[in-house]
């Protein structure tokens, strides 16, 4: 699938964002939120569908428990719903982590594998959390696509499509390397202070004049659809 905007468009818009948020690192980034692959993995397997406040909850009192697949597989399935009750989701998710856990051990020597396409293949990790995953765990300049960033390429015109994955590779494919490590804050940055959903201030967006501005409102079921972990 071809990009909707041109190579002119894209530079000028990471050109524009790049300036407004200079204060997000171009550069190679470390891991700021946990220090371990493991924790990390399991920290955006609950952020799915869940406030902030709710998944550190959550991860905290999880993580008492086991913070290790070692000690997760021991835990009783019952123990790691009501650990993370408070980020929704529990019966999914602690399916998830507990098959998570045990491909870990079976498959992966305990590791957290450092490739998408093997991430993709654990319980309950699709391409939005794989990308979270090998951006700010592994350090690799990849762009997540949530539903914040996901308005902002639809409205730019820079998605033509619904699938959130098709959305995923188009931005990832066509960003220029010299941008990669600093797209992911910069685009969702953006889409939070100033594309928001309702009422977004185009009168002050640095990128209005190559925006293709399709206000007309994404249908909640279809985005839901469209915009999966």
């Amino acid at each position: 699938m071809g990009t909707m905007k041109s190579a002119f468009e894209i530079d000028y818009i990471y050109e524009k964002l790049a300036s407004k948020y200079h204060y997000y690192s171009n550069k190679k980034p470390k891991s700021k939120i946990y220090s371990k692959a493991y924790t990390s993995l399991i920290g955006v397997m609950l952020s799915a569908q869940s406030q902030d406040k709710r998944t550190a909850i959550a991860c905290n009192q999880l993580f008492r428990l086991a913070n290790t697949p070692q000690d997760m597989i021991k835990l009783s399935r019952e123990e790691i719903i009501e650990a993370i009750r408070p980020a929704g989701l529990h019966n999914a998710k602690s399916k998830n982590i507990l098959a998570t856990s045990r491909m870990l051990l079976e498959q992966f020597n305990g590791k957290v594998p450092q490739t998408q396409k093997e991430l993709m293949t654990l319980p309950g990790v699709g391409r939005k959390s794989s990308d979270i995953v090998m951006r700010f765990v592994f350090g690799e300049p990849h762009i997540a696509v949530d539903t914040h960033v996901f308005r902002l390429l639809w409205r730019l015109g820079w998605a033509d499509s619904l699938d959130e994955g098709k959305a995923s590779i188009t931005v990832n494919d066509t960003t220029p390397a010299k941008y990669k490590y600093g797209a992911h804050m910069w685009l969702i940055t953006h889409a939070k202070k100033h594309c928001v959903s309702r009422n977004p201030d185009c009168d002050v967006c640095v990128i209005t004049k190559v925006c293709d501005k399709r206000m007309v409102d994404i249908p909640k079921s279809k985005l839901r659809e469209a915009i999966k972990q």
